[in-house]
């Protein structure tokens, strides 16, 4: 437990002093002519600068700037002779480490063993089929109560807790072993962490790309997964959130809507990791901007526009926008419209995600529960 607790600290520490803006070291291999070199690329700027040596510390690095549209210009040359070819081929070499990084092999689903969590589970494995994936890790936290439909008269010690979870860990890994193909592993985890606490740690120790958690409640939206939990993970969670209301059923996933709005573009959408699912789910992209007054356009807001296309024009998408008084309402209307399956959306602030399960938006949204939500987490 002490290790566990110091490994969340480290993780902390090594976000706070980069300010959210995550600094990665890698190494990567490529070709000058018939040269195999292997160099030491530092990522900056939300894998849009890349410092590249051959040694650390080097005194004259190559620096290479990756444009919105994926297209790699030398910055700084570096001290070595490098052709253009080369350079280009470094830059292929430097995309490819990025497609692993965001690709999704590893799965964590969040269990409480309610219907809902289940639910999202055999949402998890079924998603499978259009990913790489290699494990789907099954996790429990003891810190979370039990989510039983009859309370216990007796509730037994925490360690019979923990015993009893894991049993029931272990049933639900049958059975979705049996939803996924050979190669990908089923694993169970069992311990009494903070809940937002250990998907940070397990997030690091594991290099998870999709953390999946169900919807629950008596009454549609009406609240989510383990009371204010879901809210406090969405804020947390370093890597994709996806929610899975209790009565969505997976079905293979053609259409997709992309919710923004017009403020920091280029600064903020994580638009690399967005793309690699847009990619791996081969899905058609529906962009919906949600600013308001989309007819009266000031400098900055046309500006912020270009920025939007220059992003995503290559995945030629339908763009679209609403004006609609309630945001919530507005995105789901026009997902119930465009038939989308998947909504994915960058909360800004708790606003949209607080909005979207809000008692007072339940019958707005009633119609449409079976709609999972993807977050990724903001570039700041």
């Amino acid at each position: 437990m002490l290790f566990d607790h110091i490994d969340l600290l480290l993780v902390d520490l090594l976000w706070l002093i980069e300010g959210g803006n995550t600094v990665e070291t890698f190494s990567v291999e490529f070709k000058v002519g018939s040269l195999e070199l292997e160099a030491i690329v530092t990522a900056f700027d939300y894998h849009r600068r890349f410092k590249v040596e051959f040694v650390t510390n080097e005194d004259n690095p190559i620096i290479l700037l990756r444009s919105e549209a994926g297209e790699w210009k030398v910055e700084q040359p570096g001290q070595r002779t490098i052709p253009e070819k080369g350079f280009q081929e470094l830059g292929e070499a430097i995309d490819k480490h990025l497609d692993k990084i965001y690709s999704i092999k590893n799965i964590l689903v969040l269990v409480d063993f309610s219907a809902a969590a289940l639910n999202a589970a055999r949402y998890a494995a079924a998603i499978t089929t259009r990913f790489k994936t290699s494990s789907i890790i099954l996790y429990h936290s003891v810190s979370v109560p039990l989510a039983t439909d009859v309370p216990l008269q007796n509730p037994p010690p925490a360690i019979d807790f923990q015993t009893e979870s894991i049993r029931e860990l272990n049933k639900l890994k049958k059975e979705i072993e049996l939803m996924v193909a050979d190669d990908i592993t089923v694993t169970v985890r069992c311990d009494e962490r903070p809940l937002a606490a250990a998907v940070n740690i397990l997030a690091e120790q594991l290099q998870l790309g999709l953390v999946v958690m169900g919807t629950t409640g008596k009454s549609n939206l009406e609240k989510i997964f383990i009371g204010s939990n879901a809210v406090h993970i969405a804020d947390a969670c370093r890597v994709p959130l996806l929610i899975v209301p209790k009565e969505a059923v997976f079905a293979d996933i053609q259409r997709v809507l992309f919710a923004c709005d017009l403020k920091k573009v280029i600064e903020t959408i994580p638009t690399r990791p967005i793309k690699t699912l847009i990619h791996a789910l081969n899905a058609k992209l529906y962009i919906l901007n949600v600013a308001k007054n989309t007819a009266s356009f000031n400098p900055d807001t046309i500006a912020e526009l270009a920025a939007l296309h220059r992003l995503w024009d290559d995945e030629e998408p339908e763009y679209h926008y609403t004006d609609h008084e309630d945001l919530v309402a507005g995105i789901m209307e026009f997902a119930s419209e465009q038939q989308i399956q998947l909504l994915v959306t960058v909360p800004r602030a708790y606003g949209f995600f607080e909005g979207l399960f809000h008692r007072s938006l339940t019958s707005k949204l009633a119609y449409h529960t079976n709609l999972p939500l993807l977050l990724f987490r903001e570039d700041k």
